[in-house]
C-alpha cells in the first residue's frame, strides 16, 4: 500500500477528528442530500454507480485510462489490467468484470479499441459521458468535507474541475489497497453496498431517520424513489433486520425504522471515507502544483 508524502501526512483530517467535529451532522446531511439529488428518480444512475463492484469498476477504468501510456505496455488500460486491480477488493470474478465492462460499453460509457502497438489487445477508453459522471461522483464525495472545512475548502471537486479529476484519479490508483481496507473495516455498511441500490436504501433511511420520520417509510416508498422493486427492497431490509440494523413493523412488516447502531456504523464509514478523500485531495493538489512548476 502506498503512503502519502510527509508534506501531506500531518495535514490530513483523521476519522476521529471528523467524527468529533461540531459540523459532522451538517456534513453528513449534505452528503446524503447530494447523493439523493444525483440518484433519486434516476433509475439508470441508481443501478450504475451504487453497488460496490460497479462503482469500483467505473472508477478504476477512469484511473487506468488517465495513466495509460502507449509507449509503456505495463500501463495499458486493458480488461486484464482492470481485473488485476479489482482483485485487490476481492469482490468480483473475472467473468463478472467482463459483464460489467460490456454493460458500460453498451450504455455508451466506455469505448474499446485495439492498441496502436498490438492489435490483439483491446484498450478501455472512458467516453466524455463517463468522465462527466465521474466528476459528479467526486463532487458529492467531497461535499461533506467542503461543508465541514470550508476554509480553504475543496473548490476544485466542488466546481467539477477536470484538471483536479485527472490528478485525483492518478493518485487514487496508488491507494486502491487503502480503499479496499476501508470497505473491509465496515462490514455493516458493506452489507448494503454489496446489494443492488442497497446503499441508496440506507442513505434514504438515514435521511428519513434524521428528519424524525424514519419509522414511516414503506418498502414501496423506497422502491419508487430509485426504480427498484418492492420485493428487492423487502429482501434487503429483512436481511438488515436479521442483522439487527433496522426494525420492521406494521402490516406485513412494511414500515422500517433505522436503529441507532446502523447510523453509528454509517457515520464511522463516512468519516473514514472523508479522511481518505481528504488525503487524495491534498495529494492531487500537490501533483497539480508540481505539474505547474514543471511547465
Amino acid at each position: 500500500m502506498s503512503s502519502p508524502s510527509p508534506s501531506v501526512t500531518g495535514s490530513i483530517h483523521t476519522p476521529a477528528e471528523i467524527l468529533a467535529h461540531p459540523r459532522f451532522a451538517a456534513a453528513r446531511a449534505a452528503f446524503v442530500e447530494a447523493v439523493l439529488v444525483l440518484h433519486e428518480g434516476d433509475q439508470f444512475r441508481s443501478r450504475l454507480l451504487v453497488e460496490a463492484m460497479r462503482q469500483i469498476t467505473f472508477n478504476l477504468i477512469v484511473s487506468l485510462h488517465l495513466r495509460h501510456d502507449a509507449a509503456d505496455r505495463t500501463t495499458w488500460a486493458t480488461p486484464q489490467r482492470l481485473k488485476d486491480e479489482i482483485r485487490t477488493f476481492g469482490l468480483a470474478s473475472p467473468r463478472r468484470v467482463d459483464a460489467l465492462v460490456a454493460r458500460l460499453v453498451q450504455l455508451g460509457y466506455v469505448d474499446t479499441r485495439p492498441s496502436e502497438h498490438d492489435g490483439r489487445v483491446r484498450i478501455l477508453i472512458p467516453t466524455a459521458k463517463m468522465m462527466s459522471l465521474d466528476r459528479d461522483w467526486l463532487h458529492y464525495h467531497y461535499t461533506p468535507l467542503h461543508v465541514m472545512f470550508p476554509d480553504p475548502g475543496y473548490g476544485e471537486p466542488m466546481a467539477r474541475d477536470a484538471a483536479f479529476q485527472r490528478a485525483q484519479r492518478l493518485v487514487a490508483l496508488d491507494f486502491s489497497a487503502k480503499g479496499a481496507e476501508i470497505m473491509a473495516n465496515h462490514p455493516t455498511v458493506m452489507r448494503f453496498m454489496g446489494r443492488d441500490s442497497g446503499v441508496l436504501v440506507l442513505i434514504k433511511l438515514i435521511q428519513m431517520s434524521v428528519a424524525g420520520n424514519g419509522n414511516g417509510l414503506s418498502y414501496s416508498d423506497i422502491g419508487a424513489k430509485f426504480g427498484i422493486s418492492r420485493t428487492h427492497v423487502r429482501a434487503l431490509l429483512e436481511d438488515a433486520a436479521e442483522h439487527g440494523d433496522v426494525n420492521l413493523s406494521g402490516r406485513g412488516g412494511r414500515l422500517v425504522e433505522l436503529k441507532p447502531s446502523l447510523l453509528g456504523a454509517f457515520d464511522r464509514f463516512l468519516a473514514d471515507a472523508m479522511s481518505g478523500h481528504d488525503m487524495l485531495h491534498k495529494l492531487a493538489r500537490e501533483r497539480m502544483a508540481k505539474a505547474q512548476r514543471s511547465a
